[in-house]
């Protein structure tokens, strides 16, 4: 798909809201809320993508189903070619970045260690962006840590999946019938009505 039809289509308004809001949260409590953004926009996208489950509940992505998880959600998306190999790369990196904060007790801070280290290589695709450096100067005042990437970063990728849930169309049905109209329309040849009425 060109970029021109990839252009963002989201309410900004909102959009300024969710960043407002957790841009003044903890680190921990910033990675949490992200990650549940984003999982709920994949959730999103991939449901409205999908045939329609007959059911009331949506036995692929609800609960423990097969795509119940974070994890699964992008593995699904890639493989759909709904994002690239680098958009699925970079929702991995800030996967691993709250799994790593659900399991640390207290003292979790993007700025430090490994966090650090994999919030550097989720900035990479931006980095020379003059994007990346307005976006931080609006929201951010241009601080240049860690934490303050990891959210520019976070938020980018809330906007492309708004962006994208906009403009995703349902899958059209390619599905093979059981039973087809010639099944139903089928006529023994008159050679073999006459064998069997022998």
């Amino acid at each position: 798909m060109d970029d021109e039809k990839q252009s963002e289509v989201i309410d900004w308004q909102l959009f300024q809201e969710f960043v407002n809001e957790f841009k003044g949260e903890t680190d921990r409590a910033a990675v949490i809320l992200g990650v549940a953004k984003l999982d709920s926009l994949l959730y999103q996208i991939l449901k409205y993508y999908f045939v329609v489950t007959p059911s009331s509940s949506d036995e692929l992505l609800d609960g423990d189903s097969p795509l119940g998880t974070f994890s699964a959600k992008i593995y699904m998306m890639y493989r759909l070619g709904l994002i690239d190999a680098s958009f699925a790369r970079s929702l991995h990196i800030i996967r691993r970045i709250r799994n790593d904060f659900a399991h640390e007790v207290s003292g979790s801070t993007i700025n430090s260690g490994s966090h650090k280290d994999r919030v550097k290589e989720l900035s990479i695709p931006f980095q020379s962006l003059t994007f990346f450096e307005y976006f931080k100067e609006t929201f951010f005042k241009n601080d240049k840590s860690a934490s303050t990437n990891f959210r520019v970063v976070l938020s980018i990728l809330v906007a492309r999946l708004e962006a994208m849930l906009n403009k995703t169309n349902p899958l059209e049905s390619k599905a093979w019938v059981l039973v087809t109209n010639s099944m139903k329309n089928y006529e023994r040849p008159v050679k073999e009505v006459k064998q069997l009425e022998q």
